[in-house]
C-alpha cells in the first residue's frame, strides 16, 4: 500500500467536494491533487530521483501532505526530526550534516532558510516548492507513480527514542499505510467527517490524520494558529467531529472551553494519548465534551497506537481502577512481558514482534537500517488484567529504586499527585544524596498548593498517597515550586532544569507525616 493511492481511489464525482480548509481559503479534492501532480512533475525537473533522500523543511500546513503524497509517487526517502513544530537552525544544520541527504527541499518562507544554506556545506542541493503557486502549468493534471512499490525507510524520524538518547527510527511506507487504516477505522473517521489538524507532519497524528481524512474522502481542517486556548472556537466554527489531542495540549484545550463556553456539540470522537492523563482532566473534560473518547497507546517505533481504551472502557470507568490503563492490544503486533530476574507482582517489559513494527533504526556512522531482532523492548514496564488490558506502570529508565528496595515509578507517583485539585504540575525526581549514598525521591510539584505551608502541603500529599499507594512506593521529599517548571518547545518538561532548581532546604519531608484517614 502507498500513500498516494489512499486519495486516488477516491469516488468519481469527489473532485469538487471539499477535501482541506485552511485559514486562507478551501481546496477541494480536485485542487489537491492538481497540486501533487505539479509538485511530482517539479520534483522531477529538478533532479529528485526514485530512491534518493531528501531532508524536508515543512510548514505543517496543506503543502507538507501535498509533498508527503508527490514524495510517495516519486519513491523517495524523507527525513525530518519527530514532532518538532520549530526546529533551531543548529538542529536542522546537524541532521544535515549527519544524513548528508541528496537534496534538502523546504516547504518555508524567510530568513531561516537563508541562515540555514549559509551553515551548511556549498554542496548542499536546497530546492524550494510551492505546490499552490499561481504560475503552477495548468496543463500538468495527472499524477504520475514513478515508483509503484511502497519504499522502504520512507520516514527517517529523528527522536529521543525510548532510552532518552537520539535515535533515527526508520518506517516503512507500507506501516505509514497501515497504520493511517486502522486508526482512522478505530476512530470512526467518515466520508462525512470534518477532522482537525491538530498534530504535525513529522509526528505520528498529523500523517496519520491528514492522510486518514483522505482514505475516507472527508475533510480536513487546519487550525489557525497553535494557540490551544483558541481552538474550542474552531471547533465550533468548523462543527468539527473528529480530533486528538496530547494531555498538555487537553488541558489547555479545556481551559479555553471553559472560559470561552464554546459549543462542541459537533465532536464525534475525541482521541488522547502519549502520556497519562489525570483523573480530574480526563472527567472533566468529558463533562465539557459528551462524545466518544478513545485512549491510544504507541511508539514512535510503531508509528501510532496499537492498544485501545475506548468509550466503553471510559464508562466502565477502567482509569479509575487502574492509573495507567491503556486497554487491548489490537491485532497489528504481538505484545507480551520480559521479566528480568529481579520482576516482582507480574511487572515486566513491554516487548513486541510483528509487522507493525518499524524498520529499525537509522545507524548514523554507516548510514545502514539496524533492523529489530525477534523482540522490540519498548522500555516501559506494564502488566496485563485479568480482562487482558495493559496496565503500564512506567518507563524502566525513569524508574527509582527506594532505600527499602522497592521500585517507584515516577509515572505511577505522578498519576496519583495530579488528581489533587491545587496542583498544576507534578514531577517526580530522584536527587543524588550526601556522599553519593544512592538517590532520594523527591515528587516535585507547583499550583496552588505549592503556596500553602509546609504543614498543609505534607498532609495533603500524605493523604493523596495513602489513597492508592502503598507507603513503601512514596517517594521521601515534596519540593514546592513557586514558578512553573521549564519546557521544552514540545511542552515536556525539562527533569535537568528542576533539578537545578531544587532548594534542599526547601524540601518537605514525608516519611514523617501522619496519614490522614
Amino acid at each position: 500500500m502507498k500513500l498516494i493511492w489512499l486519495f486516488q481511489s477516491a469516488d468519481d464525482g469527489m473532485d469538487n467536494k471539499i477535501a482541506f480548509v485552511t485559514p486562507a481559503r478551501t481546496y477541494t479534492y480536485a485542487d489537491i491533487c492538481k497540486a501533487v501532480a505539479h509538485t511530482i512533475h517539479a520534483l522531477g525537473r529538478l533532479g529528485v530521483r526514485r530512491g534518493q533522500q531528501v531532508v524536508l523543511i515543512p510548514e505543517h500546513d496543506e503543502s507538507a501532505v501535498v509533498f508527503m503524497a508527490a514524495a510517495s509517487a516519486v519513491g523517495i526517502q524523507i527525513v525530518m526530526p519527530y514532532n518538532l513544530q520549530n526546529a533551531a537552525i543548529p538542529e536542522w544544520v546537524n541532521i544535515i550534516q549527519t544524513v548528508k541527504p541528496d537534496h534538502v527541499v523546504y516547504l518555508r518562507q524567510g530568513k531561516a532558510v537563508e541562515e540555514l544554506q549559509w551553515a551548511t556545506a556549498e554542496d548542499t542541493h536546497f530546492i524550494k516548492l510551492n505546490a499552490f503557486a499561481e504560475n503552477n502549468c495548468a496543463d500538468i493534471i495527472d499524477i504520475i507513480v514513478g515508483s509503484p512499490d511502497p519504499v522502504e525507510n520512507f520516514l527517517v524520524l529523528f527522536t529521543s527514542g525510548t532510552t532518552g538518547k537520539a535515535k533515527a527510527v526508520s518506517v516503512s511506507e507500507s506501516l505509514v499505510c497501515k497504520r493511517v487504516a486502522s486508526v482512522s477505522k478505530q476512530l470512526k473517521f467518515s466520508a462525512d467527517a470534518r477532522i482537525f489538524m491538530s498534530g504535525l507532519i513529522n509526528n505520528t497524528t498529523g500523517v496519520i490524520f491528514s492522510f486518514g481524512a483522505l482514505l475516507h474522502n472527508a475533510t480536513l481542517v487546519f487550525p489557525a494558529g497553535r494557540v490551544i486556548e483558541q481552538w474550542p472556537q474552531q471547533v465550533e466554527h468548523h462543527r468539527i467531529t473528529h480530533m486528538m489531542l496530547r494531555p498538555v495540549a487537553l488541558r489547555r484545550f479545556v481551559e479555553g472551553t471553559r472560559e470561552c463556553g464554546d459549543d462542541l456539540s459537533s465532536l464525534r470522537v475525541m482521541a488522547y494519548g502519549a502520556a497519562a492523563l489525570p483523573k480530574k482532566l480526563l472527567e472533566e473534560a468529558r463533562a465539557l465534551i459528551p462524545c466518544e473518547w478513545v485512549q491510544g497507546y504507541g511508539l514512535s517505533e510503531t508509528f501510532g497506537p496499537f492498544c485501545w481504551l475506548t468509550e466503553d472502557d471510559h464508562q466502565r470507568k477502567l482509569y479509575e481502577e487502574y492509573i495507567y490503563c491503556v486497554g487491548r492490544p489490537d491485532d497489528s503486533l504481538d505484545i507480551s512481558l520480559h521479566f528480568s530476574d529481579v520482576s516482582e507482582n507480574s511487572v515486566g517489559e513491554v516487548v513486541l514482534r510483528g509487522a507493525g513494527l518499524m524498520e529499525g533504526y537509522f545507524d548514523l556512522s554507516s548510514g545502514q537500517v539496524q533492523p529489530v531482532v525477534e523482540f522490540f523492548h519498548t522500555g516501559d514496564y506494564g502488566h496485563f488484567s485479568e480482562n487482558g488490558e495493559l496496565i503500564l506502570k512506567g518507563r524502566i529508565s525513569n524508574t527509582i529504586l527506594s532505600k527499602n528496595g522497592h521500585r517507584l515509578y515516577p509515572e505511577e507517583v505522578e498519576s496519583v499527585i495530579a488528581g489533587i485539585a491545587d496542583v498544576k504540575e507534578v514531577l517526580l525526581l530522584s536527587i543524588p544524596t550526601a556522599n553519593n549514598l544512592g538517590n532520594t525521591p523527591v515528587v516535585c510539584i507547583y499550583g496552588p498548593l505549592a503556596q500553602q505551608s509546609d504543614e498543609v502541603i505534607g498532609q495533603v500529599i500524605s493523604a493523596q498517597l495513602g489513597v492508592q499507594l502503598s507507603k513503601e512506593k512514596w517517594p521521601d521529599y515534596v519540593y514546592p515550586s513557586r514558578f512553573p517548571f521549564p519546557k521544552s518547545v514540545n511542552d515536556k518538561i525539562i527533569k535537568a532544569e528542576v533539578l537545578k532548581t531544587i532548594d534542599v532546604k526547601a524540601l518537605i519531608p514525608i516519611s514523617v507525616m501522619e496519614e490522614i484517614s
